[in-house]
């Protein structure tokens, strides 16, 4: 059985948390006039369907820029998920600065996910 470090339970509750916010934000980016940000935040794995819908919908001198972040983002999740799983391998690497390190990225998407939304919005 793995037990965790203290360090490293926060750090992984800091990674949820993040990867849960970037997902949200993915929803919002994706929710349209059929369904509010929460009905899709709602369904497990529909913010990043969402989101890339939206996406390619965007004007084509946008578009890249925002399929890019919303590719990004879905990568990121891929990733804190993955390592959410590895932690029960033999071996796997467990410390905090890797989760952190994760959260940084998710912070990153989430970030620049918001500033595309907002320059949309102008």
């Amino acid at each position: 059985m793995v037990k965790l470090a203290g360090d490293t339970l926060t750090a992984v509750g800091r990674m949820t948390v993040a990867a849960t916010e970037l997902e949200h934000t993915l929803a919002a980016i994706g929710a349209g006039p059929d369904a509010t940000a929460e009905a899709v935040f709602a369904q497990p794995g529909a913010a990043l369907r969402a989101a890339r819908a939206a996406a390619g919908r965007v004007p084509p001198a946008d578009r890249q820029e925002y399929v890019g972040a919303v590719e990004g983002a879905g990568t990121q999740l891929a990733v804190s998920q993955a390592a959410l799983r590895a932690m029960w391998r033999p071996g796997a690497r467990t410390d905090a600065a890797m989760f952190d390190e994760i959260t940084v990225m998710l912070l990153r998407c989430r970030d620049v996910l918001h500033r595309l939304a907002r320059s949309d919005a102008a």
